[in-house]
């Protein structure tokens, strides 16, 4: 019995470790013909690449605190961006540059 009693606090110690700073964001751009997508997450690098819209549920990981930016500039016309990070609420802009942007703090719940 003294065993299990000493085993309990062990069990709900290990339950509250830190929090983790890895975020999923997913994201859609909205338009037609090609555009240029450039994408900065926290903990990486930007990145940019010519993409053929529309594009559907992308996901990336996020590693760190900070803020996601993703910028898309259509060759013609406009496009739109949808941007979701985790349970938070979608961002969504559109333009002939459209740009979404979302700041992860310690209270974005993941």
């Amino acid at each position: 019995m003294k065993k299990l009693l000493l085993l309990i606090p062990v069990l709900a110690l290990t339950a509250c470790g830190p929090k983790s700073y890895t975020y999923e964001a997913f994201y859609d751009i909205e338009g037609t013909g090609k555009a240029e997508l450039t994408l900065t997450v926290p903990g990486g690098a930007s990145q940019s690449e010519t993409v053929d819209l529309p594009v559907k549920n992308r996901a990336m990981l996020a590693n760190a605190l900070g803020r996601i930016t993703l910028t898309v500039k259509p060759q013609t016309g406009q496009a739109t961006c949808k941007l979701r990070v985790e349970k938070e609420k979608e961002i969504t802009n559109a333009g002939a540059e459209a740009k979404c942007e979302y700041e992860i703090t310690e209270s974005t719940d993941n």
